[in-house]
């Protein structure tokens, strides 16, 4: 049967078909893995697979809690297949994302650390060279002067105690030699982590830092193994650091509860000197509040280049006494809210807050090394 599939294009050039594959969603391209040989051999194709992540794959929208996938465009919600030990033994805490790669911080008992591909449902637990710790920042990104599937993790040592006068350092993790190195760093900045667990855009991490009065944007180079601040940045309340358009940074900004939102940008991360502008505001009423206080999930956000804004947050509501967590999607643009989907709702003692509502991912036919 595989082998007639694969024979029912005969007079269509390989490279027609190649076309037609990368515009099929990577969820699907798996099915067609198993028609034929030459097919496997095309779609497990290093520069396939990476042509296809980047000019063919939409992001997605997941949250782990409710094992949910939104897609932003259709708003089609799909049912996300959790590893179990991501929901019993080891919950997710936080995510990072990099060419549909998820680096995992699972925290119960103590901590532990995964890197998994939601599409293709690979797990790859990192053993840790000594232990994690609850104050530590991590970040996954690749080595671009080797090979984009060099694969790299970043863990930062959290503020050590006051009376310990040692330098915080840095361990890398490299897939390919599966194996960490130190890494000794020394800054005079505090990463933020109220505003989210970083950014990879590009190979590159990117978290808001505060240093001393101010708030900067820091980046570690895989390549070279270096931070670099690169530029100031506005901070509020709500202040959530993300990726746009595949080379810049986006700001998603909101002040007191269900005030304006603002939406800020950097020009291209490669250029030489990176700031960010306003892009867009919306300031009418009845805007939801995408973080009102601590004990609710930090929001999960796109940014659309039509001035618009996808967001995934938490609310709160009370019927008859009783209060209630509201998980709602929203499309917002400089008019306001366009369209609003309530996808999940709990008692209040029932719901265990995530750190962060959701996730924002690009689904990918990488595989974990």
């Amino acid at each position: 049967m595989a082998s007639s599939k694969c024979l029912l294009l005969p007079s269509l050039p390989f490279e027609l078909i190649e076309e037609i594959l990368y515009k099929i969603p990577a969820e699907s391209l798996i099915r067609f893995k198993s028609t034929c040989k030459k097919w496997y051999n095309l779609i497990t194709e290093k520069r396939f697979m990476y042509n296809h992540l980047d000019h063919y794959s939409p992001e997605r929208f997941i949250r782990t809690y409710d094992q949910q996938i939104i897609d932003p465009v259709t708003e089609i919600l799909s049912d996300a297949l959790i590893p179990d030990e991501f929901r019993d033994l080891y919950p997710i805490y936080s995510m990072v994302h990099c060419d549909g790669l998820m680096l995992c911080t699972c925290r119960k008992w103590d901590n532990s650390l995964a890197v998994w591909n939601p599409v293709l449902r690979e797990i790859k637990w990192i053993k840790p060279s000594v232990c994690y710790l609850h104050t530590d920042y991590v970040g996954i990104g690749y080595d671009d002067n080797v090979s984009r599937d060099n694969y790299k993790i970043l863990k930062l040592l959290g503020r050590l105690p006051k009376d310990d006068d040692s330098d915080p350092n840095c361990e890398i993790y490299e897939f390919k030699s599966d194996s960490w190195k130190t890494l000794v760093a020394k800054f005079d900045w505090d990463i933020d982590i109220r505003c989210n667990n970083g950014v990879s855009v590009k190979g590159k991490m990117y978290w808001i830092a505060k240093k001393k009065e101010d708030f900067t944007i820091i980046r570690f180079d895989f390549s070279t193994e270096t931070f670099k601040e690169i530029c100031v940045c506005p901070y509020t309340l709500v202040t959530r650091l993300g990726c746009f358009d595949g080379d810049r940074l986006s700001l998603l900004l909101q002040g007191e509860e269900s005030q304006g939102i603002e939406v800020w940008m950097t020009n291209k991360l490669s250029d030489k000197v990176v700031s960010f502008s306003q892009y867009f505001n919306v300031t009418t009423p009845d805007l939801p509040a995408l973080h009102i206080h601590y004990c609710m999930a930090c929001p999960g956000y796109s940014i659309g280049k039509r001035r618009n804004i996808r967001v995934w947050c938490e609310g709160s509501v009370d019927v008859d006494d009783k209060s209630y967590v509201i998980i709602t999607f929203y499309e917002i643009d400089e008019s306001g809210i366009i369209k609003q989907i309530e996808t999940a709702s709990y008692g209040q003692f029932e719901y265990d807050d995530p750190f962060i509502c959701c996730y924002v991912y690009v689904p990918s036919l990488i595989p974990i090394q």
